[in-house]
């Protein structure tokens, strides 16, 4: 268990045991109850107020109405709120904030810390594959906010550059903190997103996890418009393989990369090669990896890294074989075709709906006429279609 867990445990008992603890104290004075033994010097000068007996008295029209204005100038008693309750709301809040703070503080450090650990395993790939990682001459990670880190780096053959997108769990705040301890708070990830130069062939590879499979098809259009599943690998049960040709798998899935998924297993959520993707317009031939990490598996992660790393050299410079070529071609002119047909048929139904639009505001318009504004508008409308007639026959001029 955590640090924070613990914390966070820890601090909810001793919140359960402070208001258990005031809930069991009593006041002696709000149920009217005295020690059986006092000191009778204490109360010395005190008179003891007997109660004092009701006697029956003929009511008169007189003494009611007494009765009455009296009873209106009398104020009326409030019953004053019974002393340890009222603070119960008031110690609870203040728990509640001293353990938001230190959890605050932990979370916030216990980010950093893996932070540090990530840059420092992975800064001798970055910098042996790229000429700049960050802003700086140095390597650098850049903070989007308090879960989010980021590096960009650049300078490399078959590339236009790389983006690693680290996505971390929000420690920092109670309640997250409160659903990671029942299992329902999303893992720490890293998302590497590489930019391919135009020198890659048509072609969208991806390898993903089998429960994942249908809200990554919803989530990638390219995946899918233009892949189906794959069926013969020697991968591992739980992944899915989708390609748009058949001789993808294998040139993509050699042995040492199966070695590694295989072994990785459990970090793996998706891995995706693509001509079409929709993340970013001005490049859209990328290689994107998505992965979940933990600190004590961090040498898993760097195979992962690495293999991601050799990727881009064999995607960017491999040609395919000129049939499969033709046949992915073939299916992007289709699917070209398929969406500027959808777009037109899209302009259609919408200049449809505001004729139609158009044609019920006249109505509405006409039906608030007096009957001599709708004889001179329909006197209009008819020039108006007479006009749109004629219009229609070309005149030719001889001479």
């Amino acid at each position: 268990m955590t640090n924070s867990k613990l914390l966070l445990l820890i601090v909810l008992l001793l919140t359960t045991l402070i208001t258990i603890t005031i809930s069991q104290k009593v006041n002696l004075n709000d149920i009217g109850v005295y020690p059986k033994e006092y000191d009778q010097d204490e109360f010395e000068g005190f008179e003891v107020k007997k109660p004092v007996q009701e006697e029956h008295v003929e009511e008169t029209s007189t003494e009611n109405v007494d009765e009455s204005s009296t009873d209106e100038k009398m104020p009326l008693k409030v019953e004053k709120p019974k002393g340890p309750q009222h603070y119960y709301m008031e110690i609870g809040f203040i728990i509640f904030l001293v353990a938001y703070a230190v959890n605050f503080y932990i979370g916030a450090n216990a980010n950093r810390e893996l932070i540090k650990a990530w840059g420092k395993k992975f800064q001798p790939l970055f910098i042996d594959n790229f000429a700049k990682n960050g802003n700086r001459d140095l390597f650098t990670i850049q903070k989007a906010d308090n879960n989010t880190y980021q590096v960009v780096s650049s300078g490399r053959l078959n590339c236009f550059g790389m983006q690693v997108t680290l996505n971390l769990k929000k420690r920092q705040d109670l309640l997250y903190c409160l659903l990671d301890l029942v299992g329902y708070q999303e893992p720490d990830k890293m998302t590497i997103e590489i930019a391919v130069n135009n020198t890659m062939d048509p072609l969208i590879f991806a390898v993903i996890r089998n429960k994942a499979l249908k809200k990554f098809k919803s989530d990638h259009q390219d995946v899918d418009l233009y892949c189906s599943k794959y069926g013969s690998t020697n991968l591992s049960n739980n992944y899915a393989v989708l390609c748009d040709t058949d001789v993808l798998p294998s040139l993509f899935l050699k042995n040492e990369v199966i070695d590694v998924l295989n072994n990785s297993e459990s970090l793996v959520e998706s891995i995706l090669f693509s001509d079409h993707s929709p993340i970013n317009e001005k490049y859209p031939k990328v290689i994107q990896g998505v992965f979940k990490f933990k600190k004590s598996e961090f040498d898993k992660l760097y195979k992962l890294g690495e293999m991601m790393m050799h990727y881009i050299d064999l995607v960017a410079t491999t040609p395919l074989p000129k049939p499969y070529k033709q046949q992915a071609e073939k299916l992007r002119l289709k699917a070209k075709e398929q969406s500027i047909k959808q777009k037109h048929s899209e302009r259609q139904e919408e200049a449809q709906r505001k004729k139609y639009e158009k044609l019920q505001k006249e109505k509405e318009a006409a039906s608030k006429m007096t009957p001599e504004q709708q004889r001179k508008y329909d006197e209009k409308e008819h020039k108006r279609q007479l006009k749109k007639k004629s219009g229609k026959f070309a005149k030719v001029v001889v001479g």
